[in-house]
Parts: C-alpha cells; sequence; structure tokens
C-alpha cells in the first residue's frame, strides 16, 4: 500500500486490534449439580472422579448439545500417563466409569495385527439411573475389540455361539461328516 502523503513510501496497512469479550470464561468442564450430587458419583473412587472431567472434556461442544451422547472420542493409556495414572489405574478408572454408566465402550484398544490402535469411547447417560432397576449395567471386562468394519460384540454374545444356542455357521453350507479344507 503506497502513503497517502504521496512521497512514494510503502506504508503496512493498520491492524484490527481483536476485540475481547468481557467477562469471558477459560475453557473448562461442566460439572453439574445432578451429576455431583448423583450416587453414582458419590460411589466414584477419587482417582475415577479425578479421570471423569478428562473424558468430558473430549466432546468439545456444549453441554445441551443432542451430538454429545452419539459423539466417539479416543483415550489411550499414554494419554491418561500424560494426566497422571499409571497404567493399572487407568485401566481401573475405565472399569468403574464404564460400570457407573459414565462412559460407554464402542471398541477395545490394543495391539492388533496392523499397529496399535485405541480405546474408543461415548459420554453415557447412564448414570443418572444409577441404583435404580432402569440402570443397566456393562462390564468393560466382557467388552470384545470389533473386527474392521464391525460392530464389538460382548462376551454373552459370543458365548452363546460357544453353549451351543446359536451357530456362526450355516448347517446347510457344510455336512458335518465333509472333510472341510484340502488336507
Amino acid at each position: 500500500m503506497i502513503n497517502p502523503a504521496g512521497d512514494g513510501i510503502p506504508v503496512m496497512p493498520k491492524r484490527r486490534a481483536r476485540k475481547k469479550i468481557p467477562n469471558s470464561l477459560p475453557p473448562f468442564v461442566a460439572l453439574t449439580w445432578g451429576l455431583l450430587n448423583n450416587e453414582a458419583y458419590k460411589q466414584l473412587k477419587s482417582s475415577s472422579a479425578k479421570a471423569l472431567p478428562y473424558f468430558l472434556g473430549k466432546f468439545k461442544g456444549g453441554y445441551r448439545d443432542p451430538q454429545r451422547y452419539l459423539t466417539e472420542f479416543p483415550f489411550s493409556y499414554s494419554e491418561g500417563r500424560k494426566y497422571g495414572f499409571a497404567p493399572a489405574t487407568f485401566s481401573t478408572v475405565i472399569q468403574e466409569l464404564v460400570r457407573k454408566g459414565f462412559i460407554d465402550p464402542v471398541d477395545k484398544g490394543g495391539l492388533r495385527s496392523d499397529g496399535k490402535s485405541y480405546n474408543l469411547f461415548k459420554l453415557s447417560e447412564r448414570w443418572e439411573k444409577y441404583g435404580t432397576a432402569e440402570f443397566k449395567a456393562l462390564d468393560w471386562k466382557c467388552f470384545f475389540p470389533r473386527p474392521r468394519g464391525l460392530k464389538a460384540t460382548s462376551k454373552s454374545e459370543t458365548n452363546r455361539f460357544k453353549n451351543g444356542k446359536e451357530s456362526p455357521f450355516e448347517m446347510n453350507s457344510i455336512s458335518q461328516n465333509e472333510a472341510v479344507g484340502g488336507f
């Protein structure tokens, strides 16, 4: 931009100052009174209560956003270590938060044939019904990682096959007396 005085000296344009929003808060995680006074929260071990805001903070939308309980997010053990949790403690934290209804597992991470994968979770509203007959219990230990492109299955679904109640194979396709494979 050329100086309007006409002397030919270039002039840098002025930058606009950012408008400061008065009384704006820094980023935070909302722990409502309903959550803090709920029996599920009161019964959390201190390490789980300390970790809960990190899980709640994974969703970047508003508190009343309809996507809050639908959005999947990863949470790795190395990230837990970054927040000060030993791997065994972090495992206990995940188990307790799932058991009390604060998070729902989507996929279990770990070493796979193609490398590492992270645990995937969703926030859950199950904690609101904790201690009532309507509460739906889940257990992290009974949750299997999903194969690529498929939903994760629970141990109870897998055990139906083992106990003979259902068969993963169609009985019409293979005779019980027929040899399978090229041996």
